[in-house]
């Protein structure tokens, strides 16, 4: 689909997609499950995912829908684009609550995400996670720009919190960094 001159490439659960064309966009819909955002700015080539959930880190089965295969193959394939892992830098969105109760699963993929970034040695420059609201996410894979709308609350909702990431830990609750709106 082509919008404002840009091409847009929709990121369904349990897929990965990445780019290195400067008109093209990845956009996902967003509740408990996470968007990493992945891009090397310097190589001109970024994409992004779509986990349900964390998955068995010694689970090797490939299915997309867990974030260990999600995460890994996304960083392969773009280190096959041409992509420095050095240079790999992330945003991540997601992880929302979407039901009452103690449901947790969007708690536990926002973990994961944060978790497998650090070990992977890959900095997370902004995230927006937790709270109550789905959100839409549109990115630019060639210069990791980012344009975040949240969707109507699925359960009351409490007060988001807006944070910058910070590599050394990941944060307890919903949080935004550096995000750049573009048209």
């Amino acid at each position: 689909m082509i919008e404002n001159g840009l091409r847009t490439i929709t990121v369904l659960q349990g897929e990965y997609k990445l780019s290195a064309e400067p008109d093209v966009v990845l956009v996902t819909i967003l509740g408990s499950c996470i968007a990493t955002c992945l891009w090397d700015e310097g190589a001109g080539v970024g994409g992004m995912n779509h986990f349900l959930l964390p998955g068995d880190p010694d689970d090797k089965n490939g299915n997309l829908r867990y974030g260990v295969n999600s995460m890994e193959l996304l960083i392969n394939a773009m280190l096959q684009k041409g992509a420095r892992r050095s240079e790999l830098r992330a945003k991540v969105f997601g992880g929302a609550k979407m039901t009452k109760g103690s449901n947790s699963i969007g708690k536990s993929n926002s973990e994961f995400a944060f978790w497998f970034l650090a070990e992977e040695g890959i900095h997370c420059v902004a995230h927006c996670v937790g709270g109550t609201m789905g959100r839409k996410i549109r990115f630019r894979p060639s210069t990791g720009q980012v344009q975040r709308m949240f969707l109507q609350d699925a359960i009351p909702s409490e007060p988001t919190l807006v944070r910058p990431s910070r590599p050394s830990a990941p944060p307890a609750a919903a949080g935004a960094g550096d995000i750049t709106l573009f048209d």
